[in-house]
């Protein structure tokens, strides 16, 4: 779980880890499925987006759940279900919008091919 808080100048940075230096959920070898959280700032709001890229077309499941809470108050938001993704192509599994200044706790998962994969990292390279 990442527990984060942002800050309207920290919306205006890129957030991200780079899938070369080990920002992005793997299963070790350079073939693998990748996966994580982009972050982008879009109408004064947060938005939170999985993604996922695979170098072969693949299916599975996957769940995403946000807890988040603010001056305005907390909300849990779970989205999931079924996906298929083509081959070397960004497929957006999820996303929420939060507002701005929010502090939230991320749970991001893909299971495929009978493995489950840890998602939660920040990324930028799979948009």
């Amino acid at each position: 779980m990442n527990i984060r808080s942002s800050s309207a100048v920290a919306l205006g940075l890129v957030i991200a880890a780079i899938a070369a230096t080990g920002g992005m959920a793997n299963s070790g070898s350079a073939n693998s499925v990748q996966c994580g959280i982009v972050e982008t700032a879009q109408k004064g709001m947060l938005v939170l987006e999985g993604m996922l890229t695979s170098p072969v077309a693949i299916s599975g499941e996957y769940r995403l759940a946000i807890r988040s809470s603010s001056n305005g108050g907390s909300s849990n938001i779970s989205q999931g279900g079924y996906f298929t993704a083509k081959a070397d192509e960004a497929t957006s599994l999820g996303k929420v919008t939060l507002n701005t200044g929010s502090s939230y706790n991320v749970v991001f998962d893909v299971t495929a091919n009978g493995k489950k994969i840890e998602c939660d990292q920040d990324i930028t390279s799979l948009r």
